[in-house]
């Protein structure tokens, strides 16, 4: 059953047309064997039983001549133990090989038989047939000239031996017409060859420029990726425009280095970008950790949301722990910076939350971007923030108090809002900390915290 199992499946690759193909070979010598083996499943049933109905007639035309069965039954032997072989699965790089085989012995037999029946016209035209046949097989020229040559070498030698003349006019057409279809044969081949190995360049070709296309596309993907949100790049990959969205809750987190201008004075221009490329990657990664977008940066300003593209109920939670790694993490450098002598930069944060509008503007530049009341609201709890503080309005403080430690600083005001109540976080409470500091949060925290996603409360 498996043996028949696997001939199905040789069957059903058989029939597998050329752009199903995953790829196309590396080399001109695999893709000719790839090629045989489309066809030698086929080629090796029909030799293995082509040539048994002739062993009758030759009983009857040449019984003088007991070779020419044994010669026939042997073609269908090797055909047989060829195609055991090839549906086994374990010799697929000898395809060509194996049909070249079979070739072989078609062809020198063919000959051999053609001579030992005495050139009779019958033969000489089964002969000039496997002859053309030849030039179709998908085998290398060189391979397929020197079994048309050993072919015709075993005819003429055999022939000698066997004393055939060409002395009347039916056998000399014979002789005419094999060898008209030698030369068309030969020709063929060539042709043939030529034909397949211009194939096989255009598609090496098709393939490297398909690749190249698939490469330049991941490109494009991740620059993509790196510029909006994956929902929204995807939105826009699949509909070449972005629909605004309006978000009833989300918070928007703003901060900026306090007397930047001044310090970058102090700085040369690679030391200031080094500078600012070292502390907004770590922002970002900070981003990635807790599931917050980052929007933009301008000069020494960095932005970024939660709840948006991806509406969620932790979003002032995840923006405040945000908020306090980036300080934590620039306090840390600041030490650094302080012992070394060099100038540090110093952090302001604010946060508020509140409804937005989100999308993306530009038609060649695209900028994922936020709007709204609340976003001009979370700017000002920065501005008026103070230094190595985290500043959030009354909307962000209603949503986190019961996990931060806060600091009431009661109504401050605010350019163009007027007074405002504000709070600084100072971090988690310590029955949700698993620091000192309160920035870690701890297991009860973590419980509470998917209590929230699971139910999507919002704090």
């Amino acid at each position: 059953m498996s043996v028949l199992k696997h001939a199905w499946e040789r069957v059903r690759d058989y029939a597998i047309f050329e752009s199903e193909r995953d790829a196309y070979p590396q080399s001109f010598s695999e893709e000719l064997n790839e090629q045989c083996g489309r066809i030698l499943f086929v080629v090796s049933i029909i030799t293995s039983v082509a040539w048994l109905p002739y062993i009758y007639l030759d009983a009857m035309l040449h019984p003088e001549e007991p070779l020419l069965p044994v010669i026939r039954i042997g073609l269908s032997v090797f055909s047989v133990a060829i195609f055991i072989l090839y549906i086994s699965k374990r010799f697929l790089q000898y395809n060509m090989l194996f049909l070249v085989l079979i070739g072989a012995y078609l062809a020198i037999g063919c000959g051999l038989i053609t001579a030992l029946a005495d050139a009779d016209p019958v033969y000489v035209g089964g002969y000039i047939f496997i002859l053309t046949v030849m030039a179709l097989v998908p085998v290398d020229r060189r391979y397929a000239l020197v079994i048309i040559a050993a072919s015709l070498l075993t005819f003429f030698v055999v022939g000698r031996f066997e004393n055939i003349s060409f002395n009347r006019a039916s056998d000399r057409y014979s002789l005419q017409d094999l060898s008209s279809a030698t030369v068309v044969a030969i020709a063929f081949i060539y042709l043939m060859h030529n034909t397949r190995l211009a194939s096989w360049l255009k598609s090496r070709k098709i393939e490297q420029q398909s690749e190249e296309m698939r490469s330049d596309k991941e490109k494009i993907d991740n620059l993509l990726l790196n510029i909006l949100p994956p929902v929204v790049a995807e939105e826009l990959k699949g509909q070449g425009y972005v629909k605004p969205v309006f978000y009833p809750a989300a918070t928007i987190v703003f901060t900026d280095f306090v007397g930047f201008t001044k310090i970058s004075e102090a700085l040369t221009p690679d030391q200031l970008v080094r500078e600012l490329d070292s502390a907004f990657s770590r922002f970002d990664r900070v981003m990635d950790k807790y599931g917050l977008e980052k929007l933009k940066t301008i000069g020494d300003s960095y932005m970024y949301a939660g709840g948006v593209p991806l509406p969620n109920a932790t979003h002032a939670i995840d923006a405040v722990l945000g908020a306090l790694e980036i300080r934590s993490f620039v306090e840390q450098i600041n030490l650094e910076k302080s012992q070394s002598g060099r100038p540090v930069f110093e952090i302001r944060i604010g946060i508020n939350s509140g409804p937005l509008m989100a999308g993306v503007v530009g038609e060649k530049k695209f900028v994922y971007d936020v709007w709204g009341d609340s976003v001009n609201l979370a700017s000002r709890m920065e501005s008026s923030g103070g230094k190595g503080r985290i500043n959030i309005s009354e909307s962000t403080y209603a949503r986190i108090k019961d996990y931060f430690e806060t600091e009431a600083r009661g109504q401050v005001l605010a350019k163009n809002k007027g007074a405002v109540g504000m709070y600084f976080v100072k971090g988690l409470k310590k029955e949700y900390a698993s620091d000192p500091e309160g920035r870690t949060p701890n297991e009860r925290f973590q419980a509470i915290y998917r209590k929230i996603q699971e139910e999507n409360i919002t704090p």
